[in-house]
């Protein structure tokens, strides 16, 4: 151990030493116990003698470590769980500033930070939560109650309605699950469809296949376009989603809610979208109380004309057992559900260098059992696998546990 000197905003400050009755951790939790206020709430833990030091910014929800004075690095970490504080805490005290690599990600500015706290809110929406195999079977019965049809047109399949009101809803799905969604809200201060430099930019970070149909869609009722500033059109948009991994905003969307310096609480960047997802019943009286501009009528026809052809498309032959047994294996032995029980995550925490062939098998024996593997968020580790939920593996799952 170290000499550490502890002190807050306030101006005070206390020398810790070796040796003394109190462990370093427990001085400082009694140091921040003594000192805490509402308008005292950054607390900081210094090693002068190796030009370290670590911040808790508790009423941000912000933790910085700092190394070196002269060309000086100072990195950020979003708190996500209150035992972030103690965690890292505890660790920068026993090994110092290299002691917190493994418990990143580390962030390098507060820009960055503040866009990975956006991230983190939308993995708390419901879109986030919802399944793409039951997001897509509601946009389909949106689509017919809205008085449409699903277009596929080259594997990928549209869904769209709006509300009458100049609002709208735009999906596109691919046929191995990757997918675009695309809302519009006319009174959302993110609206830029009178700007195609400003529209253009909110498509940043979309995939180039998942955003080839949005690009010069045919204009109908829900697809309003905007010139593109290099030529052709782009669907108008206030929100924009990609599914090629977890459900995630586009880096464009999360850029435009930073400039705007907003929460996703101010803004509901997937009105009106987000009110057929939240409720767990979806009926037509469900839609009826959430849509005042369908009639009765229209919700009706639309739920019978999605067939049950179309209602069967997500229930499919059962799956091999052997190969079903081997997956089985392998999630007990390395994976876990994501927290909404959307995708189940194999090899959690293992590195590429760490998995070498056994990734490739795996990935191999999750294309022969026809499931949809996805792209791994950011901040996972390189050799995990991400692979969409499905019922046939949950009840197999379920009766081995």
């Amino acid at each position: 151990m170290r000499p550490l000197t502890f002190n807050d905003d306030k101006g005070n400050e206390l020398d810790w030493l070796p040796g003394g009755p109190h462990s370093a951790y427990d001085a400082f939790r009694e140091f921040i116990d003594r000192h805490r206020a509402d308008d005292n709430a950054s607390f900081f833990v210094e090693d002068e003698e190796n030009e370290e030091a670590l911040l808790l910014m508790f009423n941000s929800g912000i933790i910085c470590r700092a190394k070196g004075v002269q060309d000086s690095r100072s990195e950020y970490f979003l708190v996500t769980d209150g035992d972030d504080y103690s965690t890292l805490t505890d660790n920068f005290i026993l090994g110092g500033f290299t002691a917190l690599d493994d418990h990143g990600p580390w962030l390098p500015d507060i820009a960055a930070l503040l866009r990975a706290r956006l991230r983190y809110e939308f993995d708390e929406s419901v879109l986030r939560r919802t399944h793409p195999r039951e997001l897509r079977r509601r946009l389909e019965i949106l689509t017919r109650v809205d008085g449409r049809e699903p277009t596929t047109a080259a594997g990928t399949t549209h869904f769209g309605y709006g509300n009458g009101e100049g609002d709208t809803v735009n999906a596109w799905f691919t046929a191995d699950g990757r997918g675009l969604v695309v809302t519009f809200d006319h009174t959302s201060p993110l609206d830029c469809s009178n700007d195609p430099h400003a529209q253009a930019a909110l498509y940043d970070g979309v995939p180039a296949d998942l955003l080839h149909p949005a690009k010069n869609a045919p204009e109908t009722d829900t697809t309003r376009n905007v010139p593109h500033p290099d030529g052709g059109t782009l669907v108008a948009a206030t929100g924009i989603f990609t599914l090629s991994g977890p459900c995630a905003m586009a880096d464009g969307l999360v850029a435009r809610l930073q400039e705007a310096q907003t929460t996703l609480e101010d803004i509901r960047v997937a009105h009106p979208l987000e009110d057929f997802l939240a409720t767990e019943d979806f009926t037509p009286a469900t839609v009826a109380q959430a849509a005042q501009w369908w009639s009765a009528e229209d919700i009706a026809k639309g739920f019978a004309a999605t067939s049950a052809l179309a209602q069967e498309q997500f229930t499919t032959a059962p799956l091999d057992q052997e190969k079903l047994t081997r997956f089985r294996r392998i999630w007990a032995d390395s994976g876990c559900n994501d927290r909404w029980g959307v995708h189940y995550v194999l090899l959690d925490g293992w590195t590429l260098d760490e998995v070498g062939d056994a990734r490739d098998e795996l990935l191999a024996l999750v294309r022969s059992l026809g499931l949809e593997i996805v792209d791994a968020p950011p901040g996972a580790a390189d050799g995990e696998v991400w692979v969409r939920t499905d019922p046939r593996v949950d009840a197999e799952l379920k009766n081995w546990s």
